[in-house]
């Protein structure tokens, strides 16, 4: 695939762009707790502002993405999210900076970021042999793994040296970055100039017939409507919500306890995430691999099931007395817990990628992220207040056993039982 230059750019782009976003996912944090000694209850709120988005304006986005070109859709959100990051350190330099300010960001980007995952879906199928697929996703949640090892690490060591405002700079410089990478990267190479507002052929029909359709509400909940009647991806969809709402409890959480209850400084929050980001990296190498050896349903039961084994070395490293050990436990839960969801991802996209008209990816991406995605807002609250009234502890094992239940929507599904990825034909357009 490296081989290919508009693969090549479009995947150093989106790497780059990742390594300044998941150097953020530490920054705003410790910002939040550092500067403005935000409470467990705000951290919890601070965390649900990048769901609440795709609960809000997931469908539209997920419309918008599909009736403009890709390339140009993505260039956009870069600029914009680039812009609003960089309000952050100025905030700070006014005294300005504040938890509503905060989330408004978080809040603002998180949409955007959502726009630009639904245009990059879409734009990948547009551009390449589906068959590819597999191994096109890998690398691209290879390069999540990646930017997860580096930019947390990174980012827990900028605050150490800088201070949170001024190590957003970092997240800034690489939406910059990425913006120039996709702007030099050209047009589409395999099905047609879509960049310049050219489809495929196979796909202009569809895309015509449709055109009335997305103009209105309607076209918008049409990607909802086909995602959820589809037997093979609606078991897919309703347990990464249910897994996701206990994922945002945990880690809405998860920060303030690391912080507050083990004692960890920046730079060790960093370093735990970086090990999580150690395990993306290797299950990323083998994903594919995953996928080509082991039966879709079980690969995918497992995937829910390992992280839930390390959420619970999070808390469980309360029982220890060394500090190191409490690190090492930590960071092995975030390297299990990393591990599982990148198989997971890549598997969700695949199935996802080859089961949907190519016509209906952008909408059907933001009708699975509106439904995966939006319940988090609930969740991070919840994990919040259950901190607040309760504890830290009690909150995280609480999330961790309804991390425990997600498997019961896959595994007794017959449908899913009886799909495997290698096995199934592609669809093209309907």
């Amino acid at each position: 695939m490296l081989k290919d230059r508009g693969f090549r750019n479009l995947w150093t782009a989106q790497t780059v762009s990742l390594f300044g976003t998941q150097a953020s996912v530490v920054i705003i944090p410790l910002l939040a707790l550092g500067t403005l000694d935000a409470s467990a209850f705000e951290m919890g709120l601070l965390g649900s502002a990048e769901s609440l988005a795709v609960l809000l304006l997931g469908l539209w986005v997920g419309m918008t993405a599909d009736r403009y070109p890709r390339r140009s859709v993505m260039v956009t959100a870069n600029i914009l999210r680039l812009l609003l990051i960089g309000m952050i350190p100025v905030a700070y330099a006014l005294d300005l900076l504040s938890i509503p300010l905060l989330f408004t960001t978080v809040f603002l980007v998180g949409a955007l970021t959502l726009l630009y995952d639904s245009a990059l879906s879409s734009h990948m199928v547009l551009t390449f042999d589906r068959r590819q697929l597999p191994k096109i996703n890998s690398y691209m949640e290879g390069s999540t793994a990646v930017s997860e090892v580096a930019g947390p690490g990174l980012g827990g060591l900028l605050v150490q040296a800088l201070g949170a405002p001024l190590a957003l700079v970092a997240d800034v410089c690489s939406y910059v970055a990425s913006t120039v990478l996709l702007l030099g990267s050209g047009g589409s190479t395999k099905k047609g100039e879509e960049d310049t507002g050219h489809e495929a052929a196979q796909d202009e029909d569809a895309e015509q017939e449709s055109a009335e359709e997305q103009e209105s509400v309607k076209g918008a909940l049409t990607g909802f409507t086909w995602a959820f009647s589809h037997p093979v991806l609606r078991p897919v969809i309703v347990s990464a919500a249910h897994f996701n709402f206990f994922t945002a409890m945990f880690f809405a959480v998860y920060t303030f306890y690391v912080v507050k209850e083990l004692g960890f400084s920046p730079l060790l929050v960093g370093l735990a995430s970086a090990a999580g980001g150690l395990g993306g990296v290797l299950s990323a190498t083998a994903a594919s691999s995953f996928m080509s050896k082991v039966r879709t349903r079980l690969l995918y039961v497992l995937s829910l099931v390992v992280p839930t084994v390390g959420a619970f070395l999070v808390p469980g490293s309360e029982l220890l007395d060394s500090s190191l050990l409490r690190f090492l436990a930590v960071a092995a839960g975030m390297f299990l817990w990393s591990f599982a969801i990148v198989v997971n991802l890549v598997m969700s996209e695949t199935i996802k990628q080859m089961v949907t008209p190519t016509h209906m990816i952008g909408q059907v991406t933001s009708a699975m992220r509106f439904t995966t995605l939006g319940f988090e807002p609930v969740g991070a609250i919840v994990g919040g207040t259950v901190s607040q009234f309760l504890s830290p502890t009690t909150a995280l094992v609480i999330a961790s056993c309804g991390l425990a239940t997600s498997i019961a929507w896959v595994v007794f599904n017959r449908h899913l039982g009886t799909y495997d990825v290698n096995e199934a034909e592609p669809v093209s357009t309907v």
